[in-house]
């Protein structure tokens, strides 16, 4: 089935919902593309002042939990939803779509494997089988009762390269270009967390470190700026950084520490034990400040620390 097949015989089955939030924010809708399917829907409401975010994956603690591919990984994305500078019905969300560090990552609906993206406007992936279709919030003008006219009202999606203006090490912000409703979604290709063989440190862009205590001892991970704005992936697994796999309270894939303009966030991606400020609840998302620090698991310690 074609992607518009596909958001046509589906939306029933997630519009009405949709169009009852009249606040900003994102509904992540995945249909499975084999069956034709809604497989899954997880509504992000935006936050002024600070970000959300959402895991999509095979893990039943993912919010968006779709367990009908093999394909995909116990925690394949996440999604991080910016901040709004309020609820005024259409405020514009932007939003970011990251890979974790996965075998196949995700593709734009043109078929080009990615690894990140940041956005402005409706976007649409393909992930292991899954279309999965991300619809701003907020305004229930966007929701029409027709499926048809739903798809007709999805603006153009124009895709701008920053892996191929960028030079390594160096991420100039480009802008977005002004969006007039129904007329575009600003879509810029991004890095994703670098693989775990890769340095995170370039020559001369060290940025800061991660101290890290678990159970066996006590280790280091210097981080270049590049990297941090790419993502840090912890947990035990082979695919993540920081050396994490003697506290078995940990999961495999634990948290993603990430520079999100000017902010640092720790993101637990559906982890089994959670992550949590230290004397806080566990929690889906931690605003890191200077002293900030975290408990991974039951059993590790993590603090960052600023270098420049």
């Amino acid at each position: 089935m074609s992607l518009r097949d596909l958001f046509v015989a589906a939306y029933g089955r997630f519009a009405d919902g949709s169009r009852a939030v009249e606040e900003p924010g994102l509904a992540v809708v995945a249909i499975d593309e084999r069956t034709g399917r809604p497989a899954g829907v997880v509504r992000l409401r935006a936050r002024v002042g600070r970000y959300v975010a959402a895991i999509v994956g095979r893990h039943d603690r993912c919010d968006l939990y779709l367990d009908g591919s093999e394909e995909l990984a116990l925690r394949h994305l996440v999604v991080i939803v910016d901040p709004v500078s309020d609820y005024a019905k259409g405020a514009s969300v932007a939003y970011r779509v990251l890979d974790l560090r996965t075998r196949d990552g995700f593709c734009d609906e043109h078929g080009r494997q990615l690894r990140g993206m940041r956005c402005e406007g409706p976007a649409i992936v393909r992930c292991a089988g899954y279309a999965i279709f991300a619809l701003p919030l907020g305004d229930p003008t966007d929701w029409p009762q027709s499926p048809a006219d739903a798809w007709a009202y999805l603006p153009e999606r124009v895709y701008f390269d920053e892996l191929a203006h960028v030079p390594e090490h160096s991420r100039a912000k480009i802008p977005c270009l002004p969006r007039a409703r129904d007329h575009r979604s600003c879509i810029t290709i991004t890095h994703g967390p670098r693989d775990s063989g890769e340095m995170l440190v370039g020559a001369g862009d060290l940025i800061g470190m991660l101290e890290v205590e678990g159970p066996m001892g006590k280790g280091v991970l210097h981080v270049g700026a590049q990297a941090l704005t790419d993502g840090v992936l912890l947990g035990r697994y082979a695919r993540c950084d920081g050396g994490l796999a003697d506290d078995p309270s940990m999961s495999r894939v634990h948290a993603l520490l990430v520079r999100v303009e000017d902010t640092l966030l720790a993101i637990d991606v559906a982890s089994t034990n959670g992550t949590a400020r230290r004397g806080e609840p566990p929690t889906r998302l931690v605003e890191l400040d200077r002293e900030a620090e975290l408990l991974l698991g039951k059993g590790t310690r993590a603090r960052w620390r600023w270098l420049s």
